[in-house]
């Protein structure tokens, strides 16, 4: 599997090249910035090693044996910033040689180089493959006594042949780079093994996304095992690590589509642990996922796991996922689980991981006697509040995730929140620059006065109240008979017919935006502290909601203008050559799917070169300015575009039009020029500026090009120029059938 090479390469297949000890080469090490380059030479000063300093870049090199390589690599970890290790760039190369451009992919980061060094019992594991699988059974939980499938469990052997636990193999392997070639090493260990043992049930395979760079490339060896052992690909299930954290969720959607076209089965591990979420259910829509054996350790004991696991299990049965409750080590978790509906079972109870998976596996009865959890009101009643509340907060965070809408995200939220709490009104309140505003959205419960888009001008709030918000703070008010307002305030709000409300600020960058507040119109309320946290939570998340729409507005209002910018004409403000095009791409395109006429006018200006010469540049692109607002003013057709062509020409696109109303275009187009009146003093045409134009009308079909159009029109053109000049002609309609 491994070989010895000139330097230490970490590859993405099976291959591994690294050093030996005592193989003398040269280390070349590259800086983030002159300071890490001035402490590493400081150091090297002083024990004494002589560098070559790099004359393009903070880097240098030294000679050594690639131990002493790896022993200043280790100690320049007490001098570096954890920062400068991951930027430094290392590189061993054996013998005297420079590096060559193929050699910098073979670059690591001096923390990875160090790691790397510290791996050899690894790479010596990795090169003998001393690696075995260990299967688990995984058993129906309604009837332990059948197997399902089995879990292959990676185990290495060290060189007295003890077992090596995955944890710190894993650790070290991502730690140095070698991930790759664990995962696909531990991926085909699996496929030989399980195919020897003639086995039936499905088998899951644990694999690392981040390992699989290309799923064509790195996955093919992996499905090409499984053919040559004969393994139905139904029967095969790939399971994703947890502890992976898949920062690149595109990616693993990608290695996923590649298992699934396979035919392949697809788990999620471990959920209801770190990242693996509720996200990843609809993102990835797995066909088993795996609870977390910490979640199920003593699950029916524990009120917060068996919340949490009671509501997975409730959104698996709906989504028709099959669940694998992992490390059941008690007939009691047994038994809660399979009450609440879980599909299968794994764990140290049913049988332990083996080398050679076993066939047989015990039947256990329920534990009827089982009390699952203790019986508090109170505890159960503060869970159920909690639960809600969280529910509403996660809700409103995955409608910001999902959705641009703010009107329709905060009309939600409001409604949401009104139910929760059981008020009578909640109000978004936004503030104008002078501290005026209006109820901006709006939940009512039935029979409650509306005060939707109400405009309260209130003279008392920017020195009563302003501030107060602004510094994040929210009131709490339980009646407001007795609550000590000032009689504005308090005259404002029994107008509104409110007795109690709840008030918390929205602030976008310290600025208060606005207010959301709850309203008890009917009657007193003491408002808990968490009904207050929460809505303050809920204010933070539509001050998200808020804030990502006013920047998504910002990029489409600059989208718009870089739009603008790409397809107009800087000078004459008109549609530019490029816009032109793809205007009249598009409409040959419309007119081949339903068939319409386009006409086309190109415009000359006579003897611009003369009026420039005369008159100077500065004069001739005021001429053209008007000129284009001149041919844009004649052109008022709902389907045309007036385009710069190049230089003193224009042109004008007309979608669905014939050639006699082209003509008459072209017409008011040579009547608004001419009454700008514009003085050419060395026109032998006349003594205003003046157009030619060239006109042809086409119905297209797929075996004319669009190039037609534009020569018939040129065509016109030129014919006019020769007449002559300050002219029209028409080409007609082109018929090519």
């Amino acid at each position: 599997m491994s070989q010895e090479c000139p330097n230490s390469k970490i590859c993405t297949c099976r291959q591994i090249r690294w050093c030996k000890n005592r193989e003398a080469g040269r280390l070349f090490l590259w800086f983030p910035i002159p300071h890490t380059l001035k402490k590493v030479t400081s150091y090297l000063k002083h024990i004494a090693v002589d560098y070559e300093l790099m004359p393009e870049r903070s880097g240098l090199s030294l000679n050594c044996q690639y131990e002493k390589a790896q022993e200043i690599a280790f100690n320049l970890t007490k001098l570096l910033a954890p920062r400068e290790l991951k930027e430094t760039q290392a590189l061993f190369m054996k013998g005297a040689i420079q590096p060559q451009l193929h050699d910098f992919s073979d670059m690591a980061s001096l923390q990875r180089f160090i790691k790397f060094g510290q791996a050899e019992w690894l790479l010596e594991m990795l090169s003998k493959e001393r690696f075995l699988s260990y299967f688990q059974p995984i058993v129906l939980i309604n009837d332990t006594s059948k197997i399902y499938g089995y879990e292959s469990l990676l185990r290495g052997l060290d060189e007295k042949g003890d077992l090596v636990l995955p944890a710190s193999i894993l650790e070290l392997a991502n730690e140095a780079g070698l991930l790759p070639q664990i995962d696909q090493l531990a991926r085909l260990n699996t496929i030989d093994q399980f195919s020897r043992y003639a086995v039936s049930g499905r088998i899951f395979i644990n694999f690392s996304p981040t390992a699989v760079y290309d799923p064509t490339s790195c996955l093919r060896s992996t499905v090409e095992a499984i053919d040559r052992a004969g393994i139905s690909h139904e029967q095969v299930v790939f399971e994703v690590v947890e502890s992976d954290n898949p920062q690149d969720l595109e990616h693993l959607k990608t290695v996923l589509k590649y298992y699934r076209d396979a035919g392949f089965l697809i788990a999620l591990d471990d959920l209801g642990s770190g990242y693996s979420g509720l996200n990843l259910l609809h993102q990835l829509r797995p066909d088993f996922v795996k609870l977390d054996m910490q979640l199920i350790r003593n699950v029916h004991q524990d009120i917060y796991k068996a919340s949490i696991t009671e509501k997975l299990l409730e959104i698996t049965q709906k989504l028709n996922i099959q669940t694998v409750a992992e490390g059941i080590e008690n007939i009691e978790e047994l038994t809660w689980l399979k009450q609440r509906g879980a599909t299968l079972a794994q764990g140290y109870l049913i049988a332990k991981p083996n080398l050679v998976p076993v066939k047989t596996t015990p039947q256990f009865e329920d534990d009827r006697s089982i009390i699952i959890l203790p019986d508090n009101k109170n505890l159960g009643q503060l869970i159920k509040q909690q639960t809600q509340s969280e529910k509403v907060i996660a809700s409103v965070a995955q409608r910001i995730r999902e959705s641009l809408n703010l009107a329709e995200i905060l009309q939600t939220t409001a409604e949401e929140v009104r139910q929760l709490f059981q008020v009578d009104r909640v109000i978004i309140y936004k503030f104008e620059q002078d501290w005026s505003g209006s109820v901006a959205v709006e939940s009512l419960a039935p029979g409650c006065n509306s005060i939707l888009g109400l405009h309260i001008v209130d003279t008392c709030f920017q020195s009563d109240r302003a501030t107060y918000y602004q510094q994040g703070n929210s009131r709490a008010i339980a009646d407001i008979e007795t609550a000590e307002l000032s009689p504005c305030h308090l005259e404002m709000l029994r107008s509104l017919q409110i007795r109690a409300n709840l008030v918390v600020p929205i602030l976008q960058k310290e600025c208060l935006w606005g207010l959301l507040i709850a309203h008890q119109c009917s009657h007193t309320r003491l408002w808990q502290q968490s009904e207050i946290n929460l809505f303050n939570q809920l204010a933070g998340q539509a001050a998200i909601a808020i804030q990502q729409s006013e920047l998504y507005q910002q990029l489409q209002d600059a989208n718009q203008e870089l739009q603008r910018l790409a397809s107009s004409d800087g000078l004459t403000q008109v549609a530019n050559r490029r816009c032109f095009d793809d205007t009249l791409n598009a409409q040959w395109q419309r007119s081949l799917e339903e068939p319409a006429s386009i006409s086309l006018i190109l415009c000359d200006v006579d003897y611009f070169k003369l009026y420039n010469d005369s008159l100077g540049h500065l004069a001739g692109d005021d001429a053209l300015r008007q000129i284009a607002q001149a041919i844009s003013a004649a052109v008022q057709h709902p389907a045309s575009l007036v385009a710069r062509y190049g230089g003193e020409e224009f042109a004008v696109i007309l979608a669905n039009t014939d050639v006699e109303s082209a003509i008459a275009i072209a017409q008011d187009i040579q009547r608004h020029v001419l009454n700008l009146q514009l003085p050419h003093p060395h026109s032998p045409t006349s003594e205003f500026i003046t157009l030619s134009l060239g006109l042809a009308s086409i119905t297209p079909t797929p075996q004319l090009p669009q190039n037609t159009l534009i020569a018939a029109a040129d065509m016109g053109l030129y014919q006019a120029k020769a007449q002559g000049r300050n002219c029209i002609v028409s080409m007609g309609y082109l018929n090519f059938t």
